[in-house]
């Protein structure tokens, strides 16, 4: 594992700092939904948003997270956005936010970790490397998630 990483909690006066990362992964539709998606998860106790961050600060990557019931597996944490961008040691960022989600997701109470990564065009590189990562990491297939826009 890298030590030049840092993970940690997104701080609601950085939320715009990290617009950049979460344009460039295509997570969000516009600033204004980036905000508002971030504001309701922050400061709620089974939500957050955490970043890994290179030796100087920037934004390498990032999750955003809430737990939730169910029926498999009592208690889970849900991970909805993963975007781990970097161009020296994409594998180390990867590494670190995955190490991270597990130590809180046990600290949380939780028995698995359910993790969306996204699959939109022209980012296919880093979700492949993430994918491969995970799955080295302990993750499985386990179910197949299908999104039908409604608007």
């Amino acid at each position: 594992m890298s030590d030049r990483f840092t993970v940690k909690t997104l701080d609601r006066r950085r939320v715009d700092q990290a617009w950049p990362l979460v344009q460039t992964g295509r997570a969000a539709n516009d600033r204004d939904a980036w905000r508002h998606y971030a504001n309701q998860l922050l400061g709620t106790a089974d939500s957050g948003i955490r970043t890994v961050e290179g030796e100087h600060g920037y934004l390498h990557g990032i999750y955003a997270f809430k737990v939730l019931p169910s029926p498999r597996h009592a208690k889970v944490f849900q991970v909805d956005m993963f975007l781990a961008l970097d161009l020296i040691e994409p594998e180390a960022a990867i590494d670190v936010l995955l190490d991270d989600m597990d130590q809180m997701a046990v600290d949380l109470g939780c028995n698995a970790v359910h993790l969306h990564l996204p699959q939109r065009e022209g980012i296919g590189a880093s979700v492949s490397v993430a994918l491969a990562r995970a799955l080295d990491h302990g993750h499985h297939r386990e179910d197949l998630r299908l999104c039908r826009p409604l608007a």
